[in-house]
């Protein structure tokens, strides 16, 4: 038996720029062994690969949508870039109405429609718990950096940089690529779960009203658009600069340049009215489909270490 799939190009809306995804749609009757799930998107080699759950009756009633996300290498519990594609996928091509909230791993996602520079792409509440850890590399050369998780489970060192010429020079990450999904037991306790990678940041100032913010990732490979540490670095530069400016900023990331993978994700951060903390993440973006086709299901047999 095989499924179905699709791939898009997300945070952009030309093919072959912004970050592959893959959607491999599981229909009800099919049970996926953990596995199972590890090996297709081992196969596909991309940021991520989502499996989306046909509907059950009560998915209807709820408007609720399944999704697993993977890396080719672990399940996470959220991503921004699968999210913005699944979003995509199930408004513009599924056109599926029945369904208004992505079930994830680290809790419900609204979408919804959104006009954005003229075309229609895809607006969500971004799942967040964001968390400031106690300097986890102290005594490293990088420990000075802040280390903020948007949900436990996808971390990130912000990395600030002075200028573009100094974002082209990294070649990997802080923590070594072979440490991102080590670096994790470094974490403050209750937090020693997923990737850890390193997210460079140039800060280009304001437009309209909407703060420029030039970005990198890299953990185990460098990353085209990474929509959880850009909600991430969006979120921790808001708390930073709490005190002052309006309660909701916006934000502008583009990401991907030096990849030739140009990507553009928009985050909006809105504060509680104490200041304190997040009340609203929204992260929004296009995605272009790209290829279709079908994937075996690997023999219930199959093992990873195989």
């Amino acid at each position: 038996m095989a499924l179905t799939f699709t791939t898009f190009d997300v945070f952009t809306t030309t093919p072959f720029r912004g970050n592959p995804l893959a959607i491999v749609e599981v229909p009800a009757d099919v049970v996926l062994s953990q596995d199972q799930k590890q090996l297709i998107a081992r196969e596909f080699n991309l940021s991520e690969t989502v499996f989306l759950h046909e509907q059950t009756p009560e998915d209807m009633r709820a408007r609720h949508a399944l999704i697993d996300i993977f890396t080719a290498i672990a399940e996470v519990p959220f991503a921004g870039h699968p999210t913005i594609g699944t979003s995509n996928y199930l408004l513009h091509h599924l056109r599926l109405g029945s369904a208004e909230v992505l079930v994830t791993k680290a809790g419900p996602v609204p979408f919804r429609e959104a006009a954005l520079d003229g075309s229609l792409g895809a607006e969500l509440a971004v799942a967040h718990d964001v968390h400031v850890h106690d300097r986890p590399f102290a005594g490293s050369p990088h420990g000075h950096h802040p280390v903020v998780s948007i949900v436990n489970g996808m971390t990130a060192l912000m990395v600030r940089l002075p200028s573009l010429a100094a974002l082209a020079r990294p070649t990997a990450s802080l923590l070594g690529a072979e440490n991102t999904y080590t670096a994790k037991d470094h974490l403050d306790e209750g937090w020693r779960a997923g990737p850890v990678v390193s997210y460079f940041y140039v800060d280009l100032g304001s437009r309209d009203g909407v703060r420029q913010l030039r970005t990198r990732n890299l953990g185990a490979r460098e990353d085209p658009a990474t929509g959880s540490a850009a909600s991430g670095l969006c979120a921790f530069l808001s708390l930073l600069e709490k005190e002052d400016g309006p309660l909701t900023r916006k934000y502008e990331v583009t990401q991907g340049v030096e990849m030739g993978r140009r990507s553009v994700i928009r985050v909006q951060v809105t504060l509680d009215s104490g200041r304190t903390g997040i009340q609203e993440i929204l992260l929004s973006g296009h995605a272009v489909k790209v290829l279709e086709g079908k994937v075996p299901i690997p023999s219930s047999a199959s093992t990873l270490s195989e």
